[in-house]
Protein backbone atom coordinates (compact mmCIF):
# COMPACT_ATOMS: atom_id res chain seq x y z
CA UNK A 1 0.00 0.00 0.00
CA UNK A 2 1.65 2.97 -1.10
CA UNK A 3 1.38 6.25 0.82
CA UNK A 4 -1.56 8.03 -1.54
CA UNK A 5 -3.57 4.46 -1.16
CA UNK A 6 -3.36 4.83 2.37
CA UNK A 7 -4.44 8.52 2.17
CA UNK A 8 -7.39 7.44 0.15
CA UNK A 9 -8.38 4.41 2.43
CA UNK A 10 -8.73 7.06 5.33
CA UNK A 11 -11.14 8.82 3.42
CA UNK A 12 -12.99 6.34 1.99
CA UNK A 13 -13.57 5.46 5.96
CA UNK A 14 -15.15 7.99 7.06
CA UNK A 15 -17.51 8.82 3.53
CA UNK A 16 -17.90 4.78 2.93
CA UNK A 17 -16.62 2.75 5.70
CA UNK A 18 -17.75 -0.89 4.57
CA UNK A 19 -16.92 -0.13 1.06
CA UNK A 20 -13.79 0.40 2.88
CA UNK A 21 -14.12 -2.82 4.72
CA UNK A 22 -14.90 -4.61 1.70
CA UNK A 23 -11.42 -3.16 -0.43
CA UNK A 24 -9.55 -3.56 2.62
CA UNK A 25 -10.26 -7.40 2.79
CA UNK A 26 -10.30 -7.47 -0.90
CA UNK A 27 -6.56 -6.89 -0.85
CA UNK A 28 -6.10 -10.33 0.90
CA UNK A 29 -3.35 -9.28 2.70
CA UNK A 30 -0.91 -12.45 3.78
CA UNK A 31 -1.63 -13.44 7.76
CA UNK A 32 2.38 -12.32 8.83
CA UNK A 33 1.82 -8.72 7.11
CA UNK A 34 -2.30 -8.57 9.59
CA UNK A 35 0.09 -9.25 12.91
CA UNK A 36 2.96 -6.96 11.87
CA UNK A 37 0.42 -4.20 11.11
CA UNK A 38 -1.32 -5.29 14.60
CA UNK A 39 2.15 -4.48 16.11
CA UNK A 40 2.32 -1.39 14.53
CA UNK A 41 -0.37 -0.31 15.42
CA UNK A 42 -0.36 -1.02 19.38
CA UNK A 43 3.36 -0.02 19.53
CA UNK A 44 2.29 3.73 17.59
CA UNK A 45 -0.25 3.82 20.04
CA UNK A 46 1.28 3.15 23.13
CA UNK A 47 4.38 6.16 21.77
CA UNK A 48 1.37 8.35 21.54
CA UNK A 49 0.17 7.99 24.64
CA UNK A 50 3.64 7.96 26.31
CA UNK A 51 4.47 11.11 24.53
CA UNK A 52 0.62 12.80 25.51
CA UNK A 53 1.43 12.09 29.14
CA UNK A 54 5.02 13.21 29.43
CA UNK A 55 3.89 16.62 27.44
CA UNK A 56 0.69 17.55 30.11
CA UNK A 57 0.65 18.63 33.71
CA UNK A 58 0.49 16.43 36.48
CA UNK A 59 -2.77 14.61 37.06
CA UNK A 60 -5.36 14.79 39.80
CA UNK A 61 -4.99 11.67 42.20
CA UNK A 62 -7.97 9.92 40.42
CA UNK A 63 -5.94 10.03 37.49
CA UNK A 64 -2.99 8.75 38.70
CA UNK A 65 -3.49 4.98 37.63
CA UNK A 66 -3.93 6.21 34.14
CA UNK A 67 -1.02 8.22 33.85
CA UNK A 68 1.33 5.56 35.26
CA UNK A 69 0.16 3.37 33.04
CA UNK A 70 0.89 6.11 30.16
CA UNK A 71 4.20 6.27 31.33
CA UNK A 72 4.79 2.28 30.56
CA UNK A 73 4.29 2.01 27.19
CA UNK A 74 5.17 -1.83 26.90
CA UNK A 75 2.64 -2.66 28.95
CA UNK A 76 -0.05 -0.41 27.31
CA UNK A 77 1.26 -1.87 24.13
CA UNK A 78 0.34 -5.58 25.35
CA UNK A 79 -3.14 -4.61 26.69
CA UNK A 80 -3.95 -2.95 23.71
CA UNK A 81 -2.99 -5.71 21.51
CA UNK A 82 -5.15 -8.15 24.02
CA UNK A 83 -8.02 -5.98 23.41
CA UNK A 84 -7.98 -5.75 19.85
CA UNK A 85 -7.26 -9.44 19.36
CA UNK A 86 -10.33 -10.14 21.91
CA UNK A 87 -12.54 -7.54 19.80
CA UNK A 88 -11.63 -9.23 16.91
CA UNK A 89 -12.69 -12.95 18.67
CA UNK A 90 -15.90 -11.11 19.29
CA UNK A 91 -16.98 -9.56 15.99
CA UNK A 92 -15.49 -12.68 14.27
CA UNK A 93 -17.02 -15.18 16.34
CA UNK A 94 -20.46 -13.53 17.90
CA UNK A 95 -21.25 -12.23 14.25
CA UNK A 96 -21.10 -16.16 12.63
CA UNK A 97 -23.48 -17.06 16.02
CA UNK A 98 -25.95 -14.99 14.38
CA UNK A 99 -25.77 -16.02 10.48
CA UNK A 100 -22.79 -13.44 8.96
CA UNK A 101 -19.78 -15.40 7.45
CA UNK A 102 -16.43 -13.74 8.69
CA UNK A 103 -13.35 -15.00 8.94
CA UNK A 104 -11.17 -14.01 11.89
CA UNK A 105 -8.14 -13.15 9.92
CA UNK A 106 -10.49 -10.08 8.53
CA UNK A 107 -12.09 -9.12 11.29
CA UNK A 108 -8.34 -8.36 12.81
CA UNK A 109 -7.46 -6.83 9.51
CA UNK A 110 -10.69 -4.55 10.00
CA UNK A 111 -10.28 -3.85 13.92
CA UNK A 112 -5.96 -3.30 13.22
CA UNK A 113 -7.61 -0.50 10.70
CA UNK A 114 -9.93 0.71 13.30
CA UNK A 115 -7.09 1.54 15.00
CA UNK A 116 -5.12 3.38 12.64
CA UNK A 117 -7.96 5.51 12.45
CA UNK A 118 -8.41 6.44 16.28
CA UNK A 119 -4.73 6.96 15.96
CA UNK A 120 -5.47 9.72 13.94
CA UNK A 121 -7.46 10.84 16.03
CA UNK A 122 -5.46 10.25 18.83
CA UNK A 123 -2.67 12.75 17.14
CA UNK A 124 -4.95 15.11 16.35
CA UNK A 125 -5.64 15.36 19.65
CA UNK A 126 -2.63 15.64 21.05
CA UNK A 127 -1.93 19.03 18.74
CA UNK A 128 -5.39 20.34 19.87
CA UNK A 129 -4.58 20.01 23.61
CA UNK A 130 -1.26 22.86 22.70
CA UNK A 131 -3.36 25.25 21.10
CA UNK A 132 -7.28 24.56 22.04
CA UNK A 133 -7.55 22.60 24.79
CA UNK A 134 -11.81 22.18 24.68
CA UNK A 135 -11.75 21.57 21.10
CA UNK A 136 -9.35 18.49 22.23
CA UNK A 137 -12.00 16.93 24.68
CA UNK A 138 -14.48 17.13 22.13
CA UNK A 139 -12.55 15.45 19.61
CA UNK A 140 -12.13 12.93 22.42
CA UNK A 141 -15.99 12.59 22.54
CA UNK A 142 -16.09 12.17 18.68
CA UNK A 143 -13.61 9.47 18.69
CA UNK A 144 -15.79 7.52 20.67
CA UNK A 145 -19.01 7.67 18.63
CA UNK A 146 -16.24 7.21 15.38
CA UNK A 147 -14.89 4.19 17.13
CA UNK A 148 -18.78 3.41 17.53
CA UNK A 149 -20.04 4.09 13.82
CA UNK A 150 -17.07 2.18 12.60
CA UNK A 151 -17.43 -1.39 14.15
CA UNK A 152 -20.82 -1.14 13.35
CA UNK A 153 -20.18 -0.56 9.99
CA UNK A 154 -16.88 -3.57 9.57
CA UNK A 155 -19.07 -5.87 11.02
CA UNK A 156 -21.92 -4.85 8.68
CA UNK A 157 -19.35 -5.61 5.86
CA UNK A 158 -17.16 -8.77 7.46
CA UNK A 159 -20.71 -10.70 8.23
CA UNK A 160 -22.60 -9.44 5.11
CA UNK A 161 -25.40 -8.37 7.58
CA UNK A 162 -27.89 -5.20 6.72
CA UNK A 163 -29.21 -3.52 9.62
CA UNK A 164 -27.34 -1.24 11.80
CA UNK A 165 -29.44 -1.14 14.12
CA UNK A 166 -29.77 -4.94 15.13
CA UNK A 167 -25.64 -4.81 14.86
CA UNK A 168 -25.16 -2.16 17.29
CA UNK A 169 -27.58 -3.71 19.84
CA UNK A 170 -25.57 -6.71 18.87
CA UNK A 171 -22.39 -4.85 19.79
CA UNK A 172 -23.83 -3.30 23.30
CA UNK A 173 -24.94 -6.85 24.89
CA UNK A 174 -21.37 -8.54 23.77
CA UNK A 175 -19.56 -5.94 24.88
CA UNK A 176 -22.00 -5.59 28.23
CA UNK A 177 -21.49 -9.49 28.56
CA UNK A 178 -17.51 -9.76 27.98
CA UNK A 179 -17.72 -6.94 30.58
CA UNK A 180 -19.44 -8.73 33.12
CA UNK A 181 -17.08 -12.17 32.34
CA UNK A 182 -14.27 -9.80 32.68
CA UNK A 183 -15.50 -8.31 35.91
CA UNK A 184 -16.10 -12.26 37.29
CA UNK A 185 -12.39 -13.51 36.25
CA UNK A 186 -10.71 -10.54 37.88
CA UNK A 187 -12.46 -11.11 41.18
CA UNK A 188 -11.80 -14.86 41.05
CA UNK A 189 -7.86 -13.68 40.11
CA UNK A 190 -8.34 -10.71 42.99
CA UNK A 191 -7.35 -7.78 40.92
CA UNK A 192 -10.68 -5.99 41.18
CA UNK A 193 -9.88 -2.54 42.18
CA UNK A 194 -10.24 -1.06 45.72
CA UNK A 195 -13.70 0.78 46.55
CA UNK A 196 -12.99 3.98 48.24
CA UNK A 197 -14.16 4.12 51.78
Amino acid sequence: MSFDDFKALVGLSFRDPQRAAQLLMGQDWPVQARWMALLAAVSVSALLAWLAGAMFAAPAENDAQVVLLSRQPMVLAVMQMVAILVAAGLMSGVGRMFGGRGRFEDALLLTVWIEVLLLLVQAAQIVLSLVLPSAAGMLGIAAMALFLWLTVQFTKALHGFRSSLKVMVGLIGTAIAAGFLLSILAAALGIMPEMPQ
